[in-house]
């Protein structure tokens, strides 16, 4: 009896010993945020109190952090800074929702992929500076993000998702990439733009993309919105059959010269014209100036 009781404590005492102690999974606290530790990598998972700024390590207990999980800071309204280490490799969905205090964000190199709505919500985010690794723009991705002024999309983004800017209302300046094929439902609906320039790589404008804003009767075209493109593409037929104002632009360069002045657009000829006078009038101060000289030479 004795030794089959032995002989079942020791199986027992093998068995266990077998899995990794249950502290390796238990979420733990440093700093502010809240992190795990699996397979030798370290996972932020939430935050404790109320940080405003917080800078992940490289590594955690020996462990590189590699992730931060869905939900993680989700409406932790007193974060204004946060840094993150280049061995983030994701950053998963609503990861920052509603962190209303959030000012500036610079996601690593290192990062490939962000989840849907990660910043929606972030009132007072002005800057951000996205990995060139990240292909894709996930739906929602900066929705409500109120203090956003201007926004270049990098030319390795191939997608912006559904309502990914919507509802950036002081959003008046936006670069595409080049290499964009893709612009969701809604991506600018309810922004500041009255005006966007669509690469000719873009195949594909998604209901409402651009040029719209929401009123009491529903989704309705913003006055006097302008999109640029060029003639036979995907741009031109979204114009038309949304009978907005297109103008025929062959690339960024030639779209940068279509501007307006006081309220009055600018046509490149007029812009060439300017061009000109501007160097005969510099010629012209030139020459006077040489002469003024050459007459103080005679004296």
């Amino acid at each position: 009896m004795k030794k089959s009781f032995l002989s079942a404590a020791l199986s027992a005492i093998a068995i266990f010993s077998a899995f990794p102690p249950a502290t390796s999974f238990a979420a733990k606290k440093e700093a502010g945020y809240v992190y795990t530790i699996i397979n030798n990598e370290a996972t932020i998972t939430g935050f404790e109190g109320d940080p405003v700024y917080i800078e992940i390590p490289k590594t955690i207990e020996g462990c590189r952090v590699t992730e931060i999980r869905d939900n993680s800071f989700y409406e932790c309204g007193s974060l204004k800074h946060i840094t993150l280490p280049d061995t983030i490799e994701k950053i998963g969905h609503h990861a920052f929702y509603a962190c209303y205090s959030l000012e500036s964000v610079t996601i690593p190199e290192s990062v490939k992929e962000i989840g849907m709505g990660c910043f929606c919500g972030c009132e007072s985010l002005t800057a951000v500076s996205l990995s060139d690794n990240i292909s894709r723009l996930p739906d929602s991705c900066f929705r409500s993000c109120t203090s956003l002024t201007s926004f270049d999309i990098p030319d390795n983004i191939t997608e912006i998702g559904d309502f990914c800017f919507s509802g950036c209302t002081a959003l008046t300046d936006i670069s595409l990439s080049d290499n964009l094929t893709a612009i969701g439902d809604c991506s600018f609906y309810m922004c500041g733009l009255e005006a966007v320039y669509i690469p000719s790589a873009v195949e594909q404008l998604g209901v409402c993309s651009v040029g719209y804003t929401p009123t009491d009767e529903g989704a309705s075209q913003i006055n006097g919105f302008t999109i640029l493109g060029k003639k036979k593409s995907a741009a031109a037929d979204y114009a038309r059959e949304n009978s907005l104002t297109f103008q025929n632009a062959d690339d960024f360069v030639h779209a940068f010269a279509i501007q307006r002045i006081n309220g009055q657009q600018v046509s490149v000829p007029s812009v060439f014209l300017i061009a000109i006078g501007l160097l005969i009038l510099i010629s012209i101060c030139l020459t006077l100036l040489r002469t003024k000289r050459f007459r103080k030479k005679l004296r």
